[in-house]
């Protein structure tokens, strides 16, 4: 995700049918892995010793899961639903690790409205596509303000 920065999309509550689908594409960058290490300290050799992750079973290093979470807030936030949005909760679901270098897909359908608040409930799902598999899933209610 090494893009020039853009101005948020924005989607309007009344303008989100349920069923509505959106996605985009996130890459495990070297630059997302050294931001993630600089701002949260989270060096458990599991992510950052290769010999160590090789030794547990596994390729190479295992990037730390709440990239994922990093991914879905930019999703949520500047593509979509946008700038109107606010994220209230998020559950998600570990299926599969990811690893430096792998491309994911990140897929939201809108699966219910709640008119009384504003808010829509979004089923995610992040498909690591250099992988073929799925590395999480989970659901998301994410508050739509009105444009002030």
């Amino acid at each position: 995700m090494s893009e020039p920065l853009s101005a948020p999309r924005i989607f309007r509550y009344p303008d989100i049918p349920v069923g509505m689908k959106q996605e985009r594409d996130y890459a495990i960058t070297p630059e997302v892995r050294e931001h993630f290490l600089r701002a949260f300290h989270d060096h458990s050799p599991l992510h950052v010793d290769s010999a160590y992750a090789k030794a547990c079973g596994y390729p190479d290093c295992v990037m730390h899961g709440s990239v994922l979470n990093g991914f879905l807030s930019h999703f949520v936030g500047m593509y979509f639903p946008g700038r109107l949005s606010l994220l209230l909760a998020v559950d998600l679901r570990f299926a599969q690790p990811s690893f430096l270098g792998d491309l994911i897909r990140l897929e939201a359908v809108v699966s219910q409205k709640l008119d009384a608040r504003r808010v829509i409930m979004l089923d995610v799902s992040f498909q690591n596509v250099t992988r073929n598999c799925l590395a999480a899933r989970g659901r998301v209610q994410v508050l739509l303000r009105e444009e002030s």
